[in-house]
């Protein structure tokens, strides 16, 4: 479990939620998540975290992080429901529910976003 009861974030993730709050957190995910990025102590209206979640909360986490005196670098990590794992689970976990309800396997595969294949890939186990 993460710091604040953040339990599907990444700890970095987590710990932006706690300066910033769960919002702006997932915004930044959603936006650099998977990427290195630059939070630099001033920025511009137009920098990517101003546009992300303004400029009050940017400032914050230029504090947070450096203190609001120098440039950090941070690898921004997926959100929660960005990972290839929590994916595939979702995905499995539509394709079982819809197995469970007697739909046919290109139901199934419509329903999860997958091929027939993968349908029957997955009923095989």
């Amino acid at each position: 479990m993460t710091r604040r009861g953040w339990p599907d974030l990444p700890a970095l993730l987590a710990e932006i939620a706690d300066v910033v709050g769960i919002d702006a957190a997932l915004a930044i995910a959603e936006a650099k998540g998977g990427q290195a990025v630059s939070i630099p102590s001033r920025m511009a209206d137009d920098h990517w975290l101003v546009r992300a979640i303004g400029r009050d909360k940017a400032l914050a986490l230029s504090h947070h992080f450096g203190s609001g005196v120098r440039r950090v670098q941070l690898e921004v990590p997926l959100g929660p429901s960005g990972s290839y794992l929590a994916d595939r689970r979702r995905r499995a976990r539509l394709v079982r529910e819809a197995l469970a309800e007697g739909t046919t396997a290109n139901e199934a595969a419509r329903r999860a976003g997958i091929t027939r294949r993968s349908v029957h890939r997955q009923k095989a186990r």
